[in-house]
């Protein structure tokens, strides 16, 4: 247990004194005022779309400590994960790893401890929001503030999800698949939409008709809050028919029906299910110790892709013996120099563009060449064997286009954060030309962007689609912004990932007009939403540029 402490207390410590968690602490005081101004609802909705109304609560303090509970629930859901993650990363940047590996300290206490300290900063982040949410209670709420009421939900809502969230990040870190950007995706694709799918089976029912296996599943605890608020409902509308209520921000106008909600007793079955999902959070982290490596692969980033993997096999297949080859000892030291630089203007800015675009597509798994070659090649081998017929870019625009501005994520999200990742930001820095350096890694995503959308803008010219020109400009100039302009600043490719694929979601692949930056819908363009994101574009490349030179400065 002392061993367990310590690891925990250094990793947390470690986290509280980086600036940027103040940064996330700011964000979640707001959501605490959020709450209780009426911007984040917790409304039951009545009625089809032509004619919805809106039955929310008075906001009380156990209303709003409903409210709280499941904006923290969501917070761990949607962002916890990303917060969390990189604890064990940390260790081997700074090669803590290696003391760690010299010690007694078994893998199961190693990891416990990284565990706990995933636990403690879900709590710091709970009592910044319970004290924002009484607080603002006090100035805004309805009724006395009480306390218990406003904080209780916190803690049984939404801490044991933020344990089952650290621990899942603790796991897609010692997987090594999975730690890096695909695992974010698959985070965010897979794993959040099963966290809410339990939501769809209450449709129509009442709690007690619920069936025991979705409210087992009900991460955020939207059903707990269903069953406690029910009641109170019903009294204002009897002719309710049933559904959780919805939680958000909702646009509920000044018609709402309002309900009062003063609290009620607990039934134990909340108690019972939120205590449980501790359960899945220890047998993730007790099985983390499997794939767990405490040390970093001594491997290069020349062999982490297929064909270095390949070629590294060669000798053994043409019967070559590794024996056979002089060691580092046996080699003279007349041999091992370095050829001496005579002129640090030689290669041009042609070859540093080069350079950077062989460093952003080296790596990458078989899997992610033949999917690119696939999404490049399908609309010219459509576009030959069906002829320029119009009926046939509805696929391509809402399916194969979105589909061509989030798979270069695996090379984007390394942008900016290279130097940083291997530890090579004092050597750029000190060369001859480090702005051009950070404009070439821009300028190699943008090329990457051109080549997988190459397809669909080849299809859409040899049908006439010229409007979506500015839709290809400003999905190749966006990602790329973004990604340099968030990696330099955060010095990490998270920020990146979880916005790019938030606005991709919503706006590209969802049709939401306001994001959609490639012009994936008709809308976009006519109201000029990519003309807004190649100006944003420009800005955030500007950014990029100002930190560089603040670094070297």
């Amino acid at each position: 247990m002392r061993k367990l402490y310590h690891i925990a207390r250094a990793d947390f410590l470690q986290r509280i004194r980086s600036r940027r968690l103040l940064v996330v602490l700011a964000v979640i005081a707001y959501f605490g005022y959020l709450v209780n101004v009426g911007q984040i609802e917790l409304v039951y909705q009545i009625g089809n779309e032509d004619s919805m109304r809106h039955v929310g609560g008075v906001n009380t303090a156990a209303f709003i400590g409903l409210k709280a509970g499941l904006t923290g629930s969501a917070v761990f859901l949607f962002g916890g994960f990303y917060l969390m993650k990189n604890s064990l990363r940390r260790d081997r940047l700074h090669d803590v790893e290696e003391l760690v590996a010299s010690t007694p300290i078994t893998d199961l206490t190693y990891l416990f401890g990284k565990w706990l300290s995933n636990v403690a900063l879900g709590v710091v982040i709970l009592v910044v929001l319970g004290f924002a949410t009484v607080v603002n209670h006090a100035v805004h709420g309805v009724g006395p503030t009480n306390v218990v009421a406003l904080v209780k939900p916190l803690i049984l809502l939404a801490l044991p999800l933020g344990a089952l969230i650290g621990a899942l990040a603790l796991v897609f870190e010692t997987v090594e698949w999975l730690n890096g950007t695909l695992g974010n995706a698959v985070y965010f694709f897979v794993f959040m939409p099963l966290a809410v799918m339990s939501l769809a089976a209450t449709e129509g029912a009442m709690p007690g008709e619920i069936q025991v296996w979705v409210k087992a599943t009900d991460a955020l605890g939207s059903l707990a809050v269903y069953d406690l608020t029910v009641d109170a409902l019903l009294a204002e509308v009897p002719q309710y028919n049933g559904g959780a209520p919805s939680f958000g921000t909702i646009q509920a106008d000044e018609t709402m029906v309002p309900f009062r909600y003063d609290g009620q007793t607990w039934p134990l079955w909340i108690y019972a299910q939120r205590t449980a999902l501790l359960l899945p959070a220890i047998v993730l982290v007790t099985l983390a110790t499997v794939p767990f490596d405490r040390f970093t692969s001594t491997e290069s980033s020349e062999k982490s892709g297929w064909v270095s993997r390949l070629t590294s096999v060669l000798p053994t297949i043409r019967g070559k013996s590794e024996d056979s080859k002089p060691t580092t000892e046996q080699t003279s030291l007349e041999s091992m120099s370095l050829t001496p630089v005579t002129d640090r203007k030689a290669g041009g800015f042609g070859r540093l563009v080069a350079a950077e675009v062989r460093l952003a597509l080296r790596g990458q798994p078989w899997w992610w060449y033949v999917i690119a070659v696939m999404l490049a090649g399908a609309p010219v081998v459509t576009l030959v064997t069906t002829g320029p017929a119009e009926n046939s870019l509805t696929p391509f625009r809402r399916v194969v286009l979105p589909l061509t501005f989030v798979w270069p994520i695996f090379v984007w999200s390394a942008m900016g954060a290279r130097t940083v990742t291997h530890r090579l930001t004092a050597l750029v820095l000190a060369s001859k030309y480090p702005i051009r350096q950070l404009v070439a890694e821009w300028i190699a995503g943008v090329l990457v962007a051109i080549s997988l959308s190459s397809g669909v803008l080849i299809l859409f010219l040899a049908t006439g689609q010229i409007g979506t020109l500015i839709g290809f400009a400003s999905g190749v100039l966006f990602a790329p912004s973004l990604a340099i302009a968030a990696g330099i600043w955060t010095r990490s490719s998270t920020l990146f990932e979880i916005l790019y694929l938030v606005l991709w979601y919503i706006g590209p692949l969802n049709g939401g007009v306001v994001v959609d930056f490639v012009g994936s819908t008709t809308q976009s363009i006519e109201i000029g939403v990519p003309f807004v994101f190649v100006a944003l574009s420009i800005v955030l490349l500007g950014m990029a540029i100002i930190r560089r030179k603040r670094e070297i400065a």
